[in-house]
């Protein structure tokens, strides 16, 4: 009789147990659940979300790191994904395909260059494109890397804060004091770019399609882009093109987004023409983040000019 009563205690605790573990599973699953999810569409707008919020915040940066966020485009578990999120940050200025494609809830998405609208850059010539007996002609478009510019991250940065602190009151501290960091880096790099600006004001650069505008302005620079497509060499349509810009401009210097082929870095000298990478950030960079990146190449790109005014005046000499 007594194993009976030992048996019958036991198994009412064994349910006691269970049903104590329940609950606590679905706590768990419910706050998993709970847990607030931005997405963005680029790596400089990841930097900054993550840089301005805490953990108990989900930022996702759909793009795997190896793809291009302008063209890249969602499958459909990424999609609902997207669609189920609390927050969607994008760039504007038509940066990023999926943007455009997909149907998003307006009310869940914060467009940053809404804020920089007295600031937007349009390029008249923006792309060329070939229609056949048409012709080739010419599409006006808003440059749409705004980061390159320190002042209109930090601009960037406070209207995803200020959006941040209306969804998510209880980050307002964090976020609050976060942004003021941010600023403080931002200001650092944007103060090197004036530093440039008062050294080599004026100059004139080649890019392959309008990226690098932002930053030129911000320097008191100029850019020409020649419309070369990315990861193919230039024709000699593109050559003479380049040649009638360089007898017009004496351009000396171009920007690439990539590391070109050193065969077209000697073409390009043989030209005039001295050739420098300078990586745009739209992807997490292999090393270092958005502000280390950013102080490096700014560094680099100094050297590089204090290189070649003295190659320059040498020549004159």
């Amino acid at each position: 009789m007594q194993r009976i009563y030992l048996f019958v205690a036991l198994f009412f605790l064994m349910m006691s147990c269970a049903c104590q573990q329940d609950p606590q599973r679905e706590n768990n699953n419910a706050r998993n659940k709970q847990t607030p999810v931005v997405v963005v569409v680029n790596y400089p707008l990841e930097f900054i979300v993550e840089f301005l919020v805490g953990p108990e915040i989900r930022v996702i940066n759909p793009v795997s790191p190896d793809a291009d966020p302008e063209t890249w485009l969602p499958n459909d578990a990424m999609i609902q994904t997207i669609q189920e999120s609390d927050l969607i940050i994008t760039n504007g200025a038509d940066f990023a395909d999926w943007v455009k494609k997909l149907s998003l809830p307006r009310s869940k998405v914060l467009r940053t260059s809404l804020y920089l609208k007295d600031s937007l850059i349009t390029v008249p010539d923006f792309e060329v494109h070939s229609h056949g007996a048409k012709g080739a002609h010419s599409h006006a478009g808003t440059v749409a890397f705004f980061w390159l510019d320190p002042a209109l991250m930090i601009k960037q940065a406070e209207a995803v804060a200020q959006k941040l602190m209306v969804l998510f009151p209880q980050e307002k501290k964090t976020v609050t004091v976060n942004l003021k960091k941010l600023k403080g880096s931002l200001e650092v790099l944007k103060q090197k770019l004036d530093q440039l600006k008062t050294e080599y004001a004026g100059l004139q650069w080649f890019s392959q399609r309008p990226v690098y505008q932002y930053l030129a302005r911000r320097a008191d620079w100029s850019v020409h882009h020649l419309h070369w497509k990315r990861h193919l060499n230039p024709d000699d349509n593109d050559w003479k093109k380049l040649k009638k810009v360089q007898e017009e401009h004496q351009i000396p210097f171009m920007l690439w987004e990539q590391k070109p082929d050193e065969k077209l870095v000697k073409e390009l000298q043989q030209r005039g023409v001295a050739s420098i990478v300078f990586d745009p950030l739209t992807v997490k960079p292999v090393q270092g983040d958005y502000i280390s990146e950013m102080k490096r190449q700014l560094n680099q790109l100094e050297q590089f000019l204090k290189q070649h005014s003295i190659a320059r005046d040498t020549s004159k000499k």
